[in-house]
C-alpha cells in the first residue's frame, strides 16, 4: 500500500498573509516599540520624581536605551531588505517577538517583579503570535511567555536574583500569593491564546472557502473571455467578407438597380458594420481581462495621447455641430500605462459624450494632476441616465433607454471596458448625471515619476 505525505504549502499555513502584509505588520511592531519605550522611559521619570518609587532607573533607562538601538536595528534591515522571502519575514518577525518577551521580562525585573502589573503587557505578544501563527505554534510562544514569568518570580524568590520592591512588600516571597499569580497568569495566557486561535481558524476556513468560491469565478469568466475572443476571431473573417461583397456591388452595380434593392443593400451593409463594432468591442472586452506584460507598460504623456483621440473625435463633434472644449494643464505629467489602454478609455468617452449630445451641445473634456494622481473629467450637454440606470451603466451589454432611442446602434461594452481598464491600474471612474440634462466621467489614474538614467543608460544615449 502506498502512502502520499503531502506538505501543506506555506500558502495554506498562512492564508491571510504575504510579503507585502508581514512587511506591514513589521513596520507597525517598530513603530509601536518605538512609543512603548518612549512612555516606559516617561512613566519612570514619573516613577521617579512623582512617586518616588526605589527603583535602579540606572540600569532601567540602559534596558530602554539598549532596546531602543535594537528597534534602530529593525528599522534599517526593514528599510534594506525589500526583497524579502516569506520565510524569512516570518522567521523576523518571530526574532521581535522573542527579543520583546525577554526585554519586558528584564523590566518587569527591574520595576518591582510580581508587584508590577506590567506582566500583563505579556498578553500582547500572545495575541499577536495567535493572529499571525498557524496551528499550535501560538502555544509555543504562550510556553515562552509561561516560562519567563515562571523563571523571573522564582529567582528572586529563591534569591538568585535580587528583587527591587515597588510598594515596600514582601509578596515576592509569599509562595502562596506566587502560586495563586502564578496560577491566574497562566490561565489567562493560554485561554487568550485558545479564544483568539479559535477566531482565527473560523477566518481562515472562511478565507479558504472565499479562495476557492473566487477561483471558481475566475474560472467562468476566463472561459467566458475565451469564448468571446473565439467568437470574434471566427466571425470577423466572413462579416468583413460580406460586407466588402455588398458594397462591391453597390459600388458597381448599385446604378443599374431598382432602388428597393439598393436600399436593403445598403441596410445590410449597415447592419454587418454594426456587427463588426461589436466584434470589436468583444475583442477588446476579452483583452482587458489579460494579463498585463510589464515591460509594455510605460510612462505616457496624457496630453499627447488627447490630442491624438481629439483630432479623431472632432469630425464627428464638427458634423453635429457640438462645441469641443478641451482644457489642458501647463505643466507635464506622466501616467503608467500602456498606450493602447489610454487611447481605448479616452475614445470611448469623448465618442459618448459626442454621440449621445444633440446637435449644438457641448462636450468638455478637463485634464489635469490632483494629489498625486491623473484626473479625467468627461462632461456632456447630452441626454443624461436615468437614477435607476445609473448603477447598470457599467455591465456588459447594457444601454439606458434614452440611449437606444437616440442611437438605435450599440454594444453596451464600451463603459464595461472602460471600468476593466481603469481598475487595471489602480484607479476609480465616477459618473454623475441627470436625465435630459448631461453626464459626467470622472477618472482617476496613479501618476507617474520618471526613474532616474543609469549612467549606462546615459552612454548609451550619447
Amino acid at each position: 500500500m502506498e502512502v502520499n505525505f503531502r506538505f501543506p504549502a506555506i500558502g495554506e499555513l498562512f492564508p491571510f498573509l504575504d510579503t507585502n502584509i508581514l512587511q506591514d505588520r513589521l513596520g507597525w511592531s517598530v513603530q509601536l516599540r518605538w512609543l512603548a519605550v518612549a512612555g516606559y522611559f516617561l512613566a519612570t521619570l514619573l516613577a521617579k520624581y512623582g512617586f518616588e518609587f526605589e527603583l535602579p532607573y540606572v540600569k532601567i533607562w540602559l534596558t530602554l536605551f539598549v532596546l531602543l538601538g535594537i528597534n534602530l536595528f529593525w528599522f534599517v534591515l526593514q528599510r534594506v531588505l525589500r526583497q524579502v522571502t516569506f520565510f524569512m519575514e516570518i522567521t523576523l518577525l518571530s526574532l521581535q517577538i522573542i527579543v520583546d518577551l525577554f526585554f519586558l521580562s528584564l523590566l518587569l525585573h527591574f520595576s518591582g517583579g510580581i508587584e508590577n502589573p506590567i506582566y500583563f503587557f505579556y498578553l500582547f505578544h500572545v495575541v499577536l503570535s495567535s493572529i499571525v501563527f498557524p496551528k499550535k505554534l501560538p502555544f509555543v510562544f504562550s510556553t515562552l511567555v509561561v516560562f519567563l514569568f515562571f523563571l523571573l518570580i522564582y529567582l528572586e524568590y529563591a534569591g538568585i536574583l535580587p528583587h527591587y520592591t515597588l510598594f515596600n512588600t514582601k509578596l515576592y516571597v509569599d509562595r502562596e500569593a506566587i502560586e495563586l499569580t502564578l496560577a491566574v497568569f497562566a490561565i489567562t495566557v493560554y485561554v487568550t491564546t485558545y479564544i483568539c486561535m479559535t477566531f482565527m481558524q473560523i477566518y481562515r476556513k472562511s478565507k479558504q472557502v472565499i479562495d476557492l468560491q473566487n477561483k471558481k469565478l475566475r474560472k467562468v469568466h476566463e472561459q467566458k473571455m475565451n469564448f468571446f475572443r473565439f467568437a470574434s476571431h471566427e466571425l470577423k473573417s466572413p462579416l468583413v467578407a460580406v460586407k466588402t461583397s455588398i458594397d462591391s456591388v453597390l459600388g458597381s452595380f448599385g446604378d443599374k438597380m431598382e432602388p428597393v434593392a439598393v436600399s436593403l443593400l445598403q441596410r445590410s451593409s449597415s447592419r454587418a458594420e454594426q456587427m463588426l463594432a461589436i466584434i470589436k468591442d468583444l475583442l477588446e472586452l476579452s483583452q482587458s481581462g489579460e494579463m498585463i506584460d510589464e515591460t509594455e507598460i510605460e510612462l505616457i504623456d496624457p496630453v499627447k495621447v488627447l490630442d491624438e483621440i481629439v483630432v479623431q473625435e472632432k469630425v464627428l463633434a464638427e458634423a453635429k455641430h457640438i462645441e469641443l472644449i478641451i482644457e489642458k494643464p501647463s505643466r507635464p505629467m506622466r501616467i503608467p500605462i500602456r498606450k493602447v489602454d489610454l487611447e481605448r478609455i479616452l475614445r470611448n468617452l469623448i465618442n459618448n459624450a459626442i454621440r449621445y449630445t444633440p446637435e449644438h451641445g457641448k462636450v468638455w473634456v478637463r485634464v489635469r494632476a490632483q494629489e498625486g494622481k491623473f484626473v479625467l473629467e468627461v462632461k456632456d450637454t447630452g441626454i443624461g441616465i436615468a437614477e435607476d440606470e445609473l448603477p447598470k451603466i457599467f455591465d456588459e451589454f447594457f444601454r439606458s433607454q434614452n440611449a437606444k432611442k437616440m442611437v438605435n446602434f450599440g454594444t453596451g461594452l464600451g463603459l464595461s471596458l472602460v471600468k476593466q481598464l481603469v481598475e487595471r491600474y489602480q484607479g476609480k471612474i465616477r459618473v454623475h448625471s441627470q436625465l435630459n440634462k448631461g453626464t459626467t466621467f470622472i477618472v482617476e489614474l496613479p501618476l507617474g515619476e520618471e526613474k532616474p538614467k543609469n549612467q549606462t543608460e546615459m552612454r548609451d544615449e550619447n
